[in-house]
């Protein structure tokens, strides 16, 4: 069943994710437009975060909110992305096979804000971008 996507660089996938006004002090899931949180890793492949863009529809004032990517809801090895006063837009990046996500884990992104974050009126947009390759 593996092999059905096979190429030979992989299968690019980007995941857009969002939060509404989180916390401050808290870590919280980004969801996909309906509500769900994350793209489970098919049979057969493992899961590739490379690249991790986050950003601030308003310009925090104070703190940081600090994006990573999740496996299984557990902030793992990825790339991960900061936002502070002076940061409105971020992106970090990791190579392929740093930090590989297996097949049947569900692959999302937490926001983690520390107790300076304002505003808490703020809305949250990550993207991230990876490589699914055979396991």
């Amino acid at each position: 069943m593996a092999n059905e996507l096979d190429r030979n660089d992989g299968i690019d996938v980007t995941l857009i994710f969002s939060i509404a006004n989180p916390a401050a002090s808290a870590t919280t899931a980004l969801t996909f437009p309906q509500g769900t949180t994350g793209f489970k890793v098919p049979p057969g492949y493992q899961f590739h975060p490379i690249c991790l863009s986050g950003g601030s529809n308003a310009d925090l004032t104070a703190g940081t909110a600090t994006f990573a990517v999740t496996a299984g809801g557990v902030i793992g090895n990825g790339p991960t992305a900061v936002l502070s006063d002076t940061v409105q837009y971020a992106v970090g990046v990791k190579r392929v096979d740093a930090a590989p996500i297996n097949a049947g884990v569900l692959v999302g992104v937490s926001v983690t804000t520390n107790g300076a974050y304002a505003p808490v009126t703020a809305d949250l947009d990550a993207v991230l971008i990876g490589k699914l390759l055979p396991a």
